[in-house]
């Protein structure tokens, strides 16, 4: 037949292409097989197909659905696939008996070639939306990404077996000729550096300068940590110190310079011999470039997951905040009912709150509120509640220390690690057993998952169950997102990465030991910490309500038109006087003009330009004097360092909690001697 574009089937570069991918006559892999169920369960069709197209032969690589890999497919649909660009849509008959939906995408390598198919088949008619055919095409691209890496670490290592060959027997003949060692020195793949005891360079070898640009003469006499990063400096001293010690030192990867200001990743091995210090490097960038590519096609597969529950659960709860504020409005409605609108529109919002913060902590992006508090105290105070999840039929023991144990950690975040937990042990225990909380203080952390151990203290919360166990090979991806072994319906794959996120970013981690039939042990690790000075009273509240006669005048930073609108609207009839500036810099210039005008300055975090926190440290320095209060609902930056020492309403707030912290804000500065608010 004949095809558009000048496609081939049997062009021999399209056919060296295919077989570099080595995809013929081979096992099924299990990736494959993953990709096509991703490809039917999210476009909600019986069957999926991952094929490959040979000189005179289709080779179908992964089967879901129908009769298997051996169900007979129609030559002429996956030509057709592959001889036009995009996705291939037959959704009011295909010509092929007994399929109703035909829906294929071609998969193309890099260099433009056409080697294959993914395709999706029904026997029922059924359409496609456009969403789904961006899943189907998002999948095609991340099954060739995944193709492309093993290619090309498949071609790199057999290039290194090559180079290392030729180097082992280079490096054979220096024992026996002097002549060759220059020859090694000079042609070798692997970076060479030799330094004295003080780091500075004695020479270095032509890889160098191929690698990183630095001619020898611009080397020769430099401190080679110089030719490092400078964020990663301290990293390469602290490696290398056991050499000065007289000991071995491990391999260390690092950021190197090149001249052009470019960074080139070097996984280094250092020797000390004769006074000086030999350096062996191996230029890593493009495996790592690789990895990380394979990383997003991998994230790209999580989102498209992702994005439908979300959207569901979003819409479930703007459909009821919609239909709450159309009767709202209407002027006849009765009081009892308008408190009853009102309850739910409120009651929505924190469930939204809710959700948007479960998404965060699943990223590791979640604005945490760490606390010190008694970690044993706590967990008795759960038990009732982790009792009252798992049913009657699930008995659930404490084995807690009677002394106080404390850590530093988000109090509502763990609470929800532990119930995550407790579920998940429910759940392998089919609804009966037995579930033990164990608390243990003052350990070191074990490595973990090929990440190294620390000294600590730490606390370890242990959790067992007397469930069905883990099978061997989802120990190692248990933790994934998405990752579930349950039934549709019955479980996302959220609940433990939550956990995982919670415990890293809390600055932990959490191990597990399972064996099919024996029950399963989670052990989540937790910095220890000393008792707080004065432990504070759970019961007492501190809080005071504000003074409405005060008005302030707040500067109100906010690049979003709409929320800067709405804030100043609630600062108006909290009785105060705000000034909208919609960025930081238009803020300083307000600040400027009249420094002496303002109260407080209430202030978003993530803007263009300076963002929130760089302001708020511009004050402190220049007005130390001025309270600065923050909000966000999601930064990067609040989740690595929570709120970096100033006070952080997280959206989304209300006018009560607005008020309030503007109060104790101001408060402060009073107490502080500075000028109190003007009276209202």
């Amino acid at each position: 037949m004949s095809c558009p574009s000048g496609f081939e089937r049997q062009h021999p570069q399209r056919l060296a292409a295919l077989h570099s991918y080595a995809v013929l006559d081979t096992p099924p892999d299990p990736v494959f097989d993953d990709i096509a169920r991703i490809a039917a369960a999210s476009c909600g069709t019986a069957l999926a197909r991952i094929t490959f197209v040979d000189a005179d032969r289709l080779w179908t690589a992964a089967a879901i659905g129908g009769d298997g890999p051996e169900r007979s497919l129609d030559a002429e649909l996956c030509i057709r696939t592959l001889c036009q660009p995009g996705t291939l849509l037959l959704q009011d008959g295909t010509g092929a008996p007994g399929l109703a939906l035909y829906a294929g995408v071609p998969l193309v390598t890099p260099d433009g070639w056409a080697i294959g198919t993914l395709s999706l088949l029904d026997p029922e008619p059924r359409g496609l939306t456009g969403p789904q055919a961006a899943i189907l095409e998002g999948l095609a691209r991340t099954l060739m990404s995944l193709l492309e890496s093993r290619r090309a670490a498949a071609a790199r290592h057999r290039d290194e077996a090559l180079l290392q060959s030729r180097a082992d027997r280079l490096e054979a003949q220096v024992a026996a000729q002097t002549r060759d060692r220059d020859r090694v020195w000079n042609l070798s793949p692997v970076l060479k550096i030799v330094s004295d005891k003080n780091g500075q360079v004695q020479s270095v070898n032509p890889s160098w300068s191929r690698a990183l640009g630095w001619s020898e003469d611009e080397t020769l006499g430099g401190k080679a940590i110089d030719f490092v990063v400078a964020a990663e400096r301290e990293t390469a001293l602290a490696a290398l110190r056991p050499l000065c010690e007289g000991r071995r030192a491990e391999d260390v990867e690092l950021s190197c310079m090149t001249r052009d200001g470019d960074r080139r990743r070097v996984l280094w091995t250092v020797v000390p011999e004769d006074g000086l210090f030999y350096g062996f490097g191996r230029d890593i960038t493009e495996q790592r470039q690789a990895e990380e590519a394979l990383r997003q096609s991998q994230k790209l597969e999580a989102i498209g997951q992702l994005t439908g529950g979300v959207a569901h659960d979003f819409n479930n709860l703007l459909t009821i905040i919609r239909s709450s504020v159309e009767f709202l409005r209407r002027p006849d409605l009765a009081e009892e009912r308008k408190r009853r609108y009102l309850d739910a529109v409120s009651d929505t919002v924190d469930r939204a709150a809710k959700l948007t913060g479960q998404l965060l902590a699943f990223a590791r992006r979640q604005a945490l509120k760490p606390q010190v508090f008694d970690i044993g105290q706590r967990l008795r105070s759960i038990a009732d509640m982790i009792d009252s999840v798992t049913g009657a039929r699930i008995h659930v023991e404490t084995d807690l220390p009677e002394s106080a144990c404390f850590v530093r950690a988000d109090e509502s975040q763990f609470e929800t690690a532990l119930i995550n937990m407790a579920v998940n042990a429910r759940d392998a225990m089919d609804g009966e057993g037995s579930l033990t909380l164990r608390l243990e203080s003052g350990r070191p952390m074990p490595p973990i998952r090929g990440h190294a151990g620390a000294a600590g203290p730490f606390v370890a919360v242990v959790v067992i169950d007397t469930g069905a166990g883990i099978p061997a090979p989802d120990l190692g991806r248990i933790f994934e997102p998405f990752f579930t072994t349950k039934e549709i319906g019955k479980g996302t794959g959220l609940g433990l990465s939550q956990v995982i996120g919670f415990a890293k970013q809390s600055g932990g981690d959490i191990d597990v030991a399972s064996e099919p039939g024996q029950g399963t042990r989670f052990t989540l690790y937790l910095p220890q910490v000393d008792a707080p000075t004065k432990a504070a009273d759970p019961n007492r509240d501190d809080r005071r309500e504000a003074e409405p006669q005060r008005s302030l005048c707040i500067l109100v930073v906010e690049d979003n038109l709409g929320v800067g609108r709405f804030c100043t609207q609630i600062l108006e009839d909290l009785g105060h006087a705000p000034i909208w500036a919609k960025s930081a810099e238009e803020a300083l210039t307000e600040l400027e003009q009249t420094p002496s005008r303002f109260d407080a300055v209430f202030s978003d975090v993530v803007m263009p330009g300076m963002g929130g926190v760089a302001l708020a440290r511009h004050l402190q320095r220049s007005r130390p004097e001025l309270p600065v209060v923050l909000t966000s609902g999601y930064s990067h930056v609040l989740a690595t360092d929570d709120a970096h020492g100033f006070v952080l309403v997280r959206k989304p707030y209300s006018a009560e909690q607005l008020a309030q912290v503007l109060y104790e804000a101001t408060q402060r500065r009073i107490g502080r001697g500075t000028r109190p608010p003007l009276s209202g």
